[in-house]
């Protein structure tokens, strides 16, 4: 009876049949798990999927458009009176007299035929604002990737410190480590919500995480990074499809004072019954020249100008700060690096050393981290 009170306790006072753990998730796990539930990745998703259709609504234009009206009408006209209303497809032509029932069956087609390479540049912006969105998802998709990294890793090397702590513990008690052991754990428990808030679990969700903090040095120079960053950031291709959508802007706004040339046809049939039946058609070719609206196409023109020289100017401010970025990023990692060299080589013994050397190999991580993060690479 009493062999069976010692387990009933251990059971009890054991952290870890108190709060088992449900889930031990990798670094790859709690990257798909954030990329599945972000809701800046679902919206830009979203947004991708908006641009699709507008593609699909650009290739229409080079169709013809094509209606079938029915109209039953009842009146009484001294004149012939045309029913015209934003609401209706086509105009209805009523003669004059009182008729108890008339019909009318209209079927007109019209084709584009000139416009001055509107459809074609409408088109073509389209699909580069559906890649100006698939890049923006990119971009969004980069960030929830480097947050969940900085993350895992901050909570791996807290881990290892708290095993650091428990070894020495273990071979003797200290009240001063003790109580540095207690902060830690909290702090760790702190980092694992920020680390579930992330990845989209249950904040009570009791979880642990696997995995090293690997030491590699990258054979890479300052330029390299450079150019892959100008290479890989999505950031450079949003402002280059914004520069070629503001171009196309400017125009399109040119065409406006090009002829358009429309082809129309269409077939009626008019009747009060069903052997009195008029049918009448026509087939017309409609051209359109703008001449005068109080300058404001000139006006128009410009302010597209000036939003596409406001592109350029904004690509050059972005491509200095991803500069910069790169510059401080790869000069943080060489700094740790090497102090992690030097760490490893040290012969120097001590919780203060072994400690010292846990926050490097997480500030090591950390930096690495970053450097792919701002050379646009997962």
């Amino acid at each position: 009876m009493k062999k069976y009170f010692i387990l009933l306790l251990l059971f009890a006072v054991s952290p870890v049949f108190a709060q088992g753990v449900e889930r031990v998730l990798t670094l790859n796990e709690c990257t798909q798990l954030a990329l599945n539930i972000n809701q800046d990745i679902l919206i830009a998703n979203e947004a991708v999927s908006y641009a699709e259709q507008r593609v699909n609504e650009a290739k229409s234009l080079y169709f013809p458009k094509l209606d079938l009206n029915f109209n039953l009408s009842r009146f009484s006209n001294d004149v012939s009176t045309l029913i015209n209303s934003h609401y209706l497809p086509a105009t209805i032509l009523l003669p004059d007299g009182s008729r108890d029932y008339f019909y009318s069956t209209k079927l007109a087609l019209w084709q584009p035929i000139y416009n001055g390479g509107k459809t074609v540049a409408t088109n073509k912006l389209a699909r580069i604002n559906h890649e100006k969105a698939k890049t923006n998802a990119e971009i969004k998709k980069n960030e929830v990737i480097a947050n969940v990294k900085a993350q895992f890793y901050k909570n791996i090397a807290l881990k290892e410190k708290i095993k650091i702590y428990k070894n020495y513990l273990s071979k003797k008690h200290d009240a001063t480590l003790q109580n540095q052991l207690d902060i830690l754990e909290h702090e760790y428990e702190l980092e694992n919500w920020e680390l579930l808030s992330l990845i989209g679990l249950e904040l009570d969700t009791v979880i642990d995480i696997e995995g090293t903090i690997d030491v590699e040095k990258l054979d890479l120079n300052l330029q390299q990074c450079i150019l892959w960053a100008y290479q890989f950031r999505p950031e450079i291709k949003t402002t280059q499809y914004q520069e070629s959508m503001d171009n196309i802007g400017v125009n399109l706004i040119t065409m406006e004072k090009l002829p358009t040339i429309m082809l129309g046809a269409s077939y009626d049939w008019l009747g009060d019954d069903e052997e009195n039946w008029e049918r009448d058609w026509y087939v017309t070719l409609n051209i359109n020249l703008p001449l005068f609206e109080g300058g404001a196409l000139f006006s128009r023109l410009k302010q597209k100008k000036i939003q596409a020289r406001q592109a350029s100017i904004e690509r050059a401010k972005i491509e200095d700060k991803i500069k910069l970025e790169v510059r401080k990023a790869f000069s943080e990692y060489n700094f740790w690096y090497n102090k992690l060299l030097k760490a490893e080589e040290s012969t120097a013994k001590g919780i203060e050393h072994d400690i010292l050397k846990a926050d490097i190999r997480y500030n090591y991580i950390k930096s690495l981290t970053e450097l792919w993060k701002v050379m646009g690479k997962e």
